[in-house]
């Protein structure tokens, strides 16, 4: 049991239950697209490149992450890789207010391209946050990175998800200028 008290130092990523649902709203301009989309993500397991991995699948594809939290790759049609992370990009666990980290990696496309990023992280609240599911306490995280991306985002360690975000990339970013925001609508964390 996630007590209060746990979660304003969270020691390690904890996924959703197998089966769990959650849907979100994205609103997205410029390089993300145009327009709103709702997505329903269903959480699930499988082996993945010879090794067990936790998945979060919806219409548009499949974001396989390691146990530990670590983001591996989006995959599309057929388990294309459609973007992976090398290494693997994940926070920097325990989870406390005021922690920073820097992280180096590479994001590599559905064409084999490869960017390199140099990021800042830094935990800045653990706080309520309101969207149309609910109201959760979150990890505030805010990430910059060398490509000119900025990203905002709440992770409740109590649903172990991203709860809302907001992405902005700067015209100089290698895939142009856009912003997304997205946020949680409906959720149903199995038990």
């Amino acid at each position: 049991m996630k007590t209060m008290a746990s979660m304003t130092k969270a020691e390690h990523f904890v996924p959703p239950p197998i089966g769990s649902t959650f849907t979100t709203v994205q609103h997205s301009t410029g390089s993300f697209g145009s327009g709103d989309v709702q997505l329903q993500f269903t959480r699930g397991e499988r082996m993945w490149e010879g090794r067990q991995v936790i998945t979060f699948t919806s219409l548009r594809g499949t974001l396989v992450i390691a146990p530990d939290g670590a983001w591996l790759a989006i995959l599309g049609a057929g388990d294309k890789p459609v973007m992976r992370w090398d290494p693997p990009i994940n926070l920097d666990w325990p989870l406390v207010v005021g922690k920073t980290w820097i992280s180096s990696y590479r994001v590599i496309d559905a064409a084999d391209r490869s960017i390199p990023v140099i990021s800042t992280w830094k935990i800045e609240a653990y706080e309520d946050v309101s969207v149309p599911a609910g109201t959760y306490k979150a990890f505030k995280v805010v990430y910059s990175d060398t490509t000119g991306t900025k990203d905002t985002s709440w992770f409740s360690f109590e649903l172990g998800i991203w709860v809302m975000q907001s992405i902005k990339r700067a015209a100089s970013s290698p895939m142009g200028a856009g912003t997304q925001e997205a946020e949680v609508v409906s959720q149903t964390i199995r038990k």
